[in-house]
């Protein structure tokens, strides 16, 4: 994936890999066995995908958001941030807004304005100020 967006002209400072969510394998199996089935994804692959994203993030230069390890830091219960074991919750979400938004601004923070702010969009008439009459 890294390689596909370079080769469209996106330099690896403007890319953000995240980590899969760790799994919570009693809610996720709970799932399974209503769909018929039996557990069929363990938290310890996950890992190993978490950390094969850590290592492309590494070795490509571009930023990552470790989501498996921030959600199991000191041992906490991260059931809230799933919905069903896998998926995140509303909850888990937010999290993962609250770590990606920082990463995501500071890779935004720099580009230049095509548009007025909406404040300067004059009320009255504004495709003077978003399209120019020669006064912007």
């Amino acid at each position: 994936m890294v390689r596909y967006l370079k080769s469209v002209d996106i330099p690896e400072t403007r890319i953000i890999l995240i980590t899969p969510p760790p799994l919570y394998e009693a809610d996720w199996e709970r799932e399974c066995l209503m769909q018929g089935c039996k557990l069929n994804r363990l938290n310890s692959v996950v890992g190993e995908y978490a950390n094969a994203c850590l290592k492309v993030a590494q070795d490509c230069g571009t930023d990552v958001l470790d989501l498996w390890t921030l959600m199991q830091k000191d041992s906490q219960d991260f059931s809230s941030y799933l919905s069903d074991g896998l998926h995140l919750s509303p909850k888990g979400n937010e999290l993962l807004f609250s770590h990606l938004w920082p990463l995501m601004e500071k890779k935004v923070s720099s580009l230049p304005l095509l548009l007025p702010y909406w404040r300067d969009v004059a009320e009255t008439k504004p495709e003077s100020s978003l399209l120019g009459d020669g006064d912007h």
